[in-house]
């Protein structure tokens, strides 16, 4: 779609398509208990116990099953449509694969009037600036209450409140990944990021082959032709510059809804929800149709400031790993982080940074929405979940790489057998998102209009950052405490401050 400038009688038509993002849920009579941001949906009847074993070959994964299905609190489900939302605003798939929001959520309500005060005194919701998480004690753990029947506890689905991985360890001879970082989101009202859904489906899917995953959004090619037949006739920018509202409308409404499409893993799975639901938000914000916390100028204010409108027809932006190094000691077993892991790029800035050619005209307006965006990144998941998931999801898959490439590792399957299982079963066959509303917008400037169809999705290239080459040898030495201090002479407990 060609963008069209016109000065007061005229236009500049850019895209932009924002999206609904959900998922589904079953219905019960009680009010939660649970956290509004709940983890992984399992469908009523298992489909994954007869998959491929992996590491674990041989084991009796029933019992494991059944976890996951009572770790979904009945109290939760909401309608009759078999899968759950861990969102607070609440969502679903219609029968035809469609996301949509619902219109209310009585949860947070719920929530407020629910948790107790002695489940706020739990040791794991203390705040530590230093927590470390032993994926090994939190695989044996896992087995151990699916072998006795029981339900995961909010300690283990919310893996005891980590709130970012600052530093990884490898211990090979113990066959162990350490975790460690601050911890805050045991705490009502902060954010959980870390979920032990997301971080099992990562163990199932990181491998030495590991390839990029996430998703992508975008209008229909039958949509976009729809919208340039209704641009065609004689007067129909005039009619744009006289009533923008309902113009805007029936270009929506011959878009479409836009194909959602998840790569590189299951597309029923809750990790793959949350990335569309972060990019859905993200697009909103720089449209202005959702509010947050954090002060963030929206593209049509970067637009407000410049002399033209770019003529181009869509604008696309990327979740995607920031491009810094990563600390390493000596051993090259003890491994930092960057400070800033995830960062927005435009189609512009991400053309760049892979050495390629842009395929559009210079957007500066979609670039410093870009910049800004990222700049805001810490604080935004300080704040909301979306980006506290996002964000989380990026540093567990870059910290479970970099076990691999220290040691030359295939995978991670025979290490952690049970939480390998446990992101299997995460996935529900009724989840998976095939399309989502359209929303296109617009904007008055001092020139003209502006409509606009946007694109674009999240892609985490875990392996292409973990590579040596971005590796920063240190002098120090990266220390860790390997010995709990809170719960000394317990061996068994799977994390410690």
């Amino acid at each position: 779609m060609r963008g069209v400038h016109v000065r007061e009688a005229a236009l500049s038509l850019l895209g932009i398509f924002l999206i609904s993002i959900t998922w589904s849920v079953p219905k019960a009579s009680a009010q939660p208990t649970e956290s509004n941001n709940s983890i992984a949906s399992a469908s009523e009847s298992d489909n994954t116990a007869n998959g491929n074993p992996g590491g674990g070959a041989g084991a009796n994964f029933s019992q494991l099953m059944m976890l996951i299905q009572q770790t979904i609190d009945p109290n939760d489900w909401i309608d009759n449509s078999n899968t759950m939302s861990p969102f607070p605003n609440g969502v679903y798939i219609d029968p035809a694969g469609q996301l949509k929001h619902l219109s209310s959520d009585p949860r947070a309500l719920w929530l407020a009037l629910s948790t107790s005060a002695s489940e706020l005194r739990l040791p794991w919701r203390t705040e530590s600036p230093l927590r470390i998480v032993s994926l090994r004690k939190l695989d044996r753990a896992l087995g151990e209450i699916a072998a006795g029947g029981l339900r995961a506890s909010h300690e283990l689905k919310h893996l005891a409140g980590l709130s970012r991985i600052e530093y990884v360890q490898v211990d090979v001879a113990n066959e162990d990944v350490l975790l460690a970082g601050p911890a805050t989101a045991g705490r009502t009202g902060v954010p959980q990021g870390f979920y032990l859904a997301d971080l099992a489906l990562f163990v199932e899917l990181i491998s030495s082959r590991t390839t990029p995953f996430g998703c992508s959004i975008d209008p229909t090619d039958a949509g976009i032709l729809a919208a340039q037949e209704l641009l065609k006739p004689v007067g129909a920018l005039k009619r744009l510059a006289h009533n923008p509202k309902k113009f805007v409308g029936q270009m929506q409404d011959k878009i479409g809804p836009h194909h959602v499409r998840v790569f590189g893993m299951p597309a029923n799975s809750p990790a793959a929800m949350a990335l569309v639901l972060a990019d859905e938000h993200m697009k909103q914000v720089g449209f202005e149709t959702a509010q947050t916390p954090v002060a963030i100028d929206s593209y049509f204010e970067h637009l407000d400031r410049q002399s033209d409108v770019p003529a181009q027809s869509l604008v696309r932006w990327w979740f995607a790993f920031a491009n810094e190094p990563i600390r390493a000691n000596e051993g090259k077993d003890r491994f930092q982080l960057p400070n800033r892991c995830v960062a927005l790029f435009s189609e512009q800035q991400w053309m760049s940074l892979a050495g390629l050619k842009p395929t559009g005209e210079q957007d500066a307006a979609a670039d410093a929405f870009a910049k800004g965006m990222t700049e805001s990144l810490d604080k935004l998941r300080d704040v909301q979940p979306a980006y506290a998931r996002l964000c989380a999801m990026f540093e567990s898959a870059l910290a479970l790489q970099l076990v691999l490439e220290s040691n030359g590792q295939r995978n991670l399957h025979a290490w952690f057998p049970n939480l390998q299982q446990y992101g299997r079963a995460a996935c529900d066959p009724q989840m998976e998102p095939k399309s989502v509303t359209g929303l296109t917008a617009w904007h008055k400037l001092k020139q003209g209009t502006v409509v606009a169809v946007v694109s674009g999705g999240v892609r985490i290239d875990a392996k292409s950052l973990a590579s040596p080459e971005h590796w920063q040898s240190v002098s120090t030495d990266i220390e860790l405490p390997l010995s709990s201090t809170r719960f000394d002479g317990d061996s068994k407990h799977w994390w410690w401050d």
